[in-house]
Formats: structure tokens, sequence, C-alpha cells
């Protein structure tokens, strides 16, 4: 690739974006190998190429902690519901891709009642009134639950003879078989094609990296596999988590790391997370464990002897707590080896559960565009939670005070693909006190992903030695108004010193 400088910028590093580190930079090869003021007038680099940027402000890269980067493909290439606004509008949009794929099955995705102006999911009778005649499957936006078909009903008796509608959606081990065997049977080129709308996607916000969460539930080890290597190509990074209980396929690919939405229970939104009181709006339910305290000490205990860091979903006050509790056994009794591993998601801890993360040396993914979506006093939380419990979701600040290490994340397809999103809620949770400063948002979605993924040294800054992942805005974050941070969008990203062509970026769902 050769040696190359950059140059006419702001270049600004972390822990402190406010201020210009350097206005220019020497990439050699993929590495970043001098940095300072003025480089350009130096004798010692006036033969080099070089590249103006414009005055650019320069970040190092985006990374998204938390990503099912084949299912979000998967949604490009489906009917998106998440801008549907009544039970009318999810019908025509299903009517409309139904007239435009001639595919078997309508695969719909993020449809989110509380957005619907009726509240509700709509109801099989309903879907069958807008595609008669194949079969539909829409998945919730927090993919536990998913509302199917006559048609899909019919295939769900076939492939899974006790599944149970609930309320005319399958929800709970229902839904996590059926859409496994959903998964597992779509064409390899639908997924290979969904892999590099999703990777396209991704550099067109500025994210370089994904932790992609895959297998296990929602794909086959095939699946995991067909990832990861195209991950491996040239031009984006990917951290593999494969989904599973059976280290053998992190062991024989050298991941140093197992789990990932591995569920200790559900979701909020499904009414599936496992709570210590019944749901506001729904009495008759406090949610499911999937795993019990038995089930975790085994993982943990697994984990430390292949020498594996370990990734777990938790999100309602009971999961963390039992989850927690496993991660501080595992510290007891395997000291060192038992530290780092991950929680996913953590949404609604008990101060113990804070302390005892801490003491454990966890690291958080946390989703903050969860709060900017469903946070707040008037928003889903509040009204699955109830007021006090809402205020509590997602407690950034109090995670920071108690030294835990936050990775930002977007559950994406769950939420977007997008790190300023992503920002956005850090900075401006409901909840004032919980608030994020604009440096601590911009490490949680730029440095410490690749902390978590142990490659700290070699990614997230902008210094030598360092990969050249960069991208260029035209407007500065810490001039950016705080109710603004999410309308600000990359203008240029180059990876390892490379331009990323505009053309490459995926700029709407196909």
């Amino acid at each position: 690739m050769g040696t190359r400088l950059f140059f006419h910028c702001s270049g600004r590093d972390l822990p402190d974006p406010a201020h210009p580190a350097f206005d220019s930079f020497v990439v050699s090869g993929n590495l970043i190998t001098q940095v300072g003021f003025g480089l350009e007038r130096h004798s010692a680099w006036k033969d080099l190429p070089r590249t103006d940027l414009g005055g650019a402000v320069v970040l190092p890269a985006f990374a998204d902690s938390h990503v099912h980067f084949l299912q979000t493909g998967l949604t490009f290439l489906g009917c998106r519901l998440d801008e549907a606004t009544s039970l009318d509008d999810v019908c025509d949009r299903l009517r409309h891709h139904a007239a435009r794929h001639a595919d078997d099955w309508i695969l719909a995705w993020n449809l989110d009642e509380t957005m619907l102006r009726e509240k509700r999911l709509p109801t099989v009778a309903e879907i069958d009134r807008a595609v008669p005649d194949r079969r539909v499957w829409i998945s919730r936006v927090d993919l536990h639950s998913a509302i199917p078909n006559s048609a899909a009903v019919r295939w769900a008796q076939q492939v899974h003879p006790t599944a149970t509608l609930h309320h005319d959606y399958y929800y709970r081990d229902d839904y996590v078989i059926l859409f496994s065997r959903l998964m597992r049977d779509l064409p390899r080129a639908m997924k290979e094609r969904a892999l590099e709308l999703a990777r396209r996607w991704c550099l067109g916000r500025g994210i370089t990296t994904v932790h992609a969460l895959e297998g296990g539930w929602a794909a086959t080890n095939d699946d995991v596999e067909l990832v990861a290597d195209f991950l491996a190509r040239p031009g984006f990074h990917g951290v593999v988590y494969h989904q599973s209980e059976d280290p053998a396929l992190a062991r024989r690919r050298g991941w140093p790391r197992l789990g990932g939405c591995l569920m200790v229970d559900g979701s909020f939104g499904s009414r599936t997370a496992a709570l210590s009181a019944p749901y506001a709006d729904d009495p008759t339910t406090s949610g499911v464990i999937y795993r019990d305290e038995t089930h975790l000490d085994r993982l943990v205990s697994l984990c430390a002897d292949h020498g594996l860091q370990l990734a777990m979903h938790a999100i309602g006050d009971v999961a963390i707590d039992r989850l927690v509790a496993a991660y501080r056994a595992g510290v007891r009794r395997y000291g060192s080896r038992a530290l780092g591993h991950r929680i996913e998601h953590f949404e609604l801890p008990t101060p113990t559960a804070i302390a005892g993360a801490a003491e454990a040396g966890a690291r958080l993914a946390v989703q903050p565009a969860f709060e900017v979506l469903w946070g707040g006093p008037a928003a889903m939380y509040a009204r699955r939670l109830g007021p006090e419990r809402a205020r509590r979701t997602n407690p950034f600040r109090t995670l920071r005070a108690h030294g835990l290490a936050l990775a930002g994340g977007s559950d994406s397809p769950v939420t977007p693909l997008d790190p300023f999103l992503g920002i956005h809620g850090f900075v401006n949770h409901p909840t004032p006190e919980e608030r994020l400063s604009l440096a601590e948002a911009l490490t949680a979605f730029i440095v410490a992903p690749h902390a978590f993924a142990g490659e700290e040294r070699l990614r997230g800054h902008l210094q030598p030695g360092f990969i050249a992942d960069f991208v260029c805005l035209r407007r500065d974050p810490c001039q950016v108004p705080a109710d603004q941070l999410r309308t600000l969008r990359v203008d240029r990203v180059f990876v390892g010193g490379q331009e990323v062509p505009p053309d490459h970026f995926q700029e709407e769902p196909a």
C-alpha cells in the first residue's frame, strides 16, 4: 500500500476529542507511523503522495460492540416495518413488498407496536388479508417474538408441532426454535448478499469494526463460519462471538471468546425480561429465566477451563443478579481466568448487582439507543415497567462511577447501526443524572469495543502503531448542541489508510 501523507485536518483523539491533537499524519501500509502539525511542510515528507482532507475533523473510526450481522443484512432484503405508523400501514408495506418480490417467504422486520397508532400487534387474520398466499413472518423489533400469517402457522405446525400461538404471536422457546429453523433454511446466496449489504451500511456510517454475535439459536455453525470468512476479507474488521455453549468452533478458529446473546432472560418489549416484580402493564407475568444458576456456573467453569471470555445476555434485575453472582463465584474459584467476562445489555441492575459486576471485572456491552427509542416517562419502558423502574434503566453514569467499562453497541437490527444515535443516547439519557459526557460517549463507540476484544493496542486511536481506520466529519461533534448529535454524519471513511469509495456505502435498505 506504500506510504502516504494526510494533511489539512483537525485531528482528534481520545480521551480529549475537543482539542486538535494533530493536523497531519503519515500512513505506511495500513499503520499510522507519524502524527504532528505541519508535516506537509517538512522536507522528510516532501516526496510522499498526499491527501488533502479539506479541513475536516478527523476521528478514529467507529466500532459497534453488539451486532447480529447476518440478521442485519437480511433486514435490508426483507420488508422493513420500523417506520410503520399504524396496522393499515403495516399491511400496506407487506402487500407492496409481496408485489415486488416472488420469494416463498415474506420476512418482515423491526415491528414495534408501541409506535403504532393502535398500540398493538397485528393478528394472524389481519396479516392474512394483506398476504394470503405466501408465508409471512414478522419479527418484533426486539427479536424475541414474531407474528405469523396462517401459511406460516401451518409451516410451524409441521416443523415444531408443539408450538403454540400466544395472542397470535410466537415467543419464548417456540419463537427461538422456529426462528432458528427459518434461518437455517434460507439460501446461502441470500445470506451472502445480506452480509455485503450490512458491510456497506456500516461503512456509510463510519463503522469499520463490528462485534458480530452469530449462531446459536439464530443461525447454524455454517452460517457462523460464513460470517467469519466474510469479515476476514480486507476492508472491514469483525470480531466474531459464537453464540453457543460448545467451545469447539471457537477453539478451532482461534477465537478467545464464547457466547454473545446466550440468553439468561428475554426483553422488556416482549415482557420476557426477568423481573423481581410483575410487569406494570401485565401483572400476570414477571418474565422468564432461560438459564438457571447451575447452568450459568457450568458455563463460567467451561470458559475458565478453555481460557475463553464469556458473553451473556441479561436485561431484567433477576437475570442480572443471577449472572453477576455466577461471574463473582467464577472469580473466587478461578481468579484471573474468570475476569473480563461480558454482560450484554445490563439494563435494570440493582445497586448490589452493579457493585458485584465491578468486583467481578465484568465488561458491559450496552445499547444507549434503547433509551432514545423507549426511555422516558411516556415511552415503552415506562408502560412496561412503571415510572419508578423506568427511571432506573441503563444507569450509565452510575455504572461509570463504579469503574465499569462500557462499550457502545446497537444490537442491530434491533436498533439502527448508527454510532451517532448511540452517542446521542449516552449524552441525552432521559434521566439527567445518568448522562455521560461527549468524550465518554465517543470512547464507548471508538475505544472500548477494541479493548473488550483485546485489540486496544492496535485499534481505536490515531497514534503511531495503530491501524489507520478513520473518519472525516464536516461538523465538529464538540461544537454540535447535545440534542443534535444524532444528526451528525461522516463525510469520508478510510480503512487501513485507503478511502472507501462512496459508491460502496449502502445508504438505504435494498
